[in-house]
């Protein structure tokens, strides 16, 4: 995961019916994709297919204070039968963003964000895969 240019890692990966949840090596920082409604589209994706997905919401959160964010760039890659490939870019977040919390804010003026994953959803829909790296 890198945020404003920096990488700030990945700490955990978590998947379930509802929700794509990664979070950052500090656990400061929590990018969630809400990922109900498309699972028709993202099991119709053959293997070795790249598709664009507009999913239903986008969040940012740091230290469990929400901000909704909209994606420059994101798709869904079946790299295999079992194995799907996430990837989201936002830029311009600063312009664009909504917060959800009393503040009004970060501690941080987010800019950009990059997210990569590559996980196998089998499971996912009837129960969930978690991710400690």
């Amino acid at each position: 995961m890198i945020l404003n240019g920096s990488n700030i890692g990945i700490s955990k990966i978590e998947l379930d019916e509802s929700d794509l949840r990664i979070i950052d090596k500090s656990g400061i920082y929590c990018f969630r994709v809400f990922i109900y409604y498309n699972w028709k589209e993202i099991d119709n994706i053959k293997t070795g297919e790249k598709v664009e997905i507009n999913f239903n919401e986008y969040t940012l959160s740091e230290n469990n204070e929400s901000a909704l964010i909209w994606p420059t760039n994101s798709y869904v890659k079946k790299v295999t039968n079992d194995f799907l490939g996430f990837y989201f870019h936002f830029e311009n977040i600063s312009e664009t963003i909504t917060y959800m919390n009393q503040r009004n804010a970060f501690d941080i003026v987010p800019s950009s964000l990059e997210v990569k994953v590559l996980l196998n959803h089998k499971d996912a829909k009837n129960g969930s895969i978690i991710y400690e790296i």
